[in-house]
């Protein structure tokens, strides 16, 4: 019995023992080296875009630590003029807006496709995300803009802003009158992104300044 008794306590140490240095190797959630963010992209941060439309406006937060290259992309694009005359091309009622098609009197000013990022961010009610190829790129001159939730596209789109001000201008361009257009809704009225104006917050007791 004491032989029993003294292997029982001796199980006990070393399960103890076992225990104990597993947890001492285990890393501690919350602790331990954090990833820096680039300082390419904490220099992209602060901007917002204004999405001036001929039936209203709304403002966008670009959101680059989800999605640098991809803010990165639509602010130079935004500064060069890209987006300014782009058609909205389909308007899903009370769900998405797609813009991209050239209106009549300019041409595509946008590049080629880029690599797809895996942002973080969800598709939700706001979200702004851009168009892929089908081989899974983004493309830069094609944006969706989401008036409701649509979590089904969640890890399928790369989203790199969501809309601060406006979701009512939103919502309200995506109820439009449509008409069948090589099988999507296109608006009865031209709907048209007439400028989009990039800003950047400033520092305490600095300037808003526009870049465009």
């Amino acid at each position: 019995m004491v032989a029993s008794r003294a292997r029982f306590v001796l199980a006990v140490v070393l399960a103890t023992w076992s225990f104990a240095t597993a947890a001492a190797t285990r890393p501690s959630p919350g602790f331990g080296p954090t990833k820096k963010p680039h300082p390419a992209t904490v220099a992209l941060r602060n901007y917002t875009a204004t999405v001036r439309t001929n039936l209203g406006e709304f403002t966008l937060n670009l959101e680059p630590d989800a999605a640098p290259n991809t803010v990165r992309t639509f602010i130079k694009l935004a500064q060069r003029g890209a987006y300014d005359g782009l058609r909205i091309c389909c308007a899903f009622r009370d769900k998405m807006l797609v813009a991209g098609e050239a209106s009549a009197t300019e041409k595509d000013k946008s590049p080629e496709t880029l690599d797809a990022e895996d942002s973080t961010l969800s598709a939700v009610a706001g979200a702004v995300a851009m168009d892929r190829s089908a081989d899974g790129r983004s493309c830069p001159g094609r944006l969706l803009i989401l008036a409701a939730d649509q979590n089904h596209l969640d890890g399928d789109y790369t989203v790199f802003a969501n809309v601060d001000k406006g979701l009512d201008v939103v919502k309200r361009l995506a109820s439009v009158a449509t008409r069948p257009s090589n099988g999507s809704p296109a608006p009865v009225e031209d709907i048209v992104i007439e400028q989009v104006i990039v800003t950047r917050t400033p520092a305490p007791g600095a300037k808003e300044t526009s870049d465009k």
